[in-house]
């Protein structure tokens, strides 16, 4: 499976007028799931961090549902947390 693979990394996404201009890559290759976990101590923990929610997660391109589900999408961008329930469930 694509998720337990050592293919993704921690990413700071420098932002600007247009959307995404840079990227950096400060750790990895991780599995999914630890690069979740180092990613979610380093929110817990920000230390020297100037702003810990530029970052994120960049691995493989995958195909991504849109927002209002008429079409799909490639991205290599991963949420920063595992999302077990989908969007309109309840718990």
């Amino acid at each position: 499976m694509l998720k337990n693979r050592k293919q993704f990394y921690i990413t700071e996404m420098e932002m600007g007028e247009d959307g995404l201009e840079d990227y950096t890559i400060y750790g990895g290759p991780f599995t999914l799931s630890k690069c979740r976990r180092v990613l979610e101590r380093m929110f817990k923990n920000p230390g020297a961090m100037i702003n810990p929610y530029s970052f994120g997660i960049k691995g493989p391109f995958r195909k991504v549902e849109s927002v209002c589900g008429t079409h799909n999408y490639k991205s290599q961008w991963y949420s920063n947390f595992d999302l077990k329930i989908k969007f309109g469930e309840r718990a």
